[in-house]
């Protein structure tokens, strides 16, 4: 996981910001689209969740004001939605 995240952030530092929010948001739309693989449990699926949010989180500093008050009515969606997961890092304090 550590490999991944390093390459999430250095994604994040070199991908132009409205490209990398567009394409993280996709990628979230997809994947709470589809149904949980056989195997996976609810804490795999949360925890991807935070990643691609987080993801999301990246892009968001680097984007000029403008293009955030264009981008977040778009973003709302996912974000009320993804507020309902039980997320299993709430259980580790």
């Amino acid at each position: 996981m550590e490999g991944t995240t390093e390459i999430r952030d250095l994604l994040a530092t070199q991908v132009d910001p409205v490209f990398g929010l567009t394409t993280a948001h996709g990628c979230l739309k997809a994947f709470l689209a589809k149904p949980m693989p056989e195997g996976a449990t609810a804490e795999m699926r949360s925890l991807t969740l935070a990643f691609g949010l987080l993801a999301l989180a990246k892009f968001i500093p680097n984007l000029p004001a403008e293009v955030i008050e264009e981008e977040l009515p778009r973003l709302k969606a996912i974000l009320i939605s993804v507020r309902h997961v039980q997320c299993p890092c709430e259980d580790w304090g």
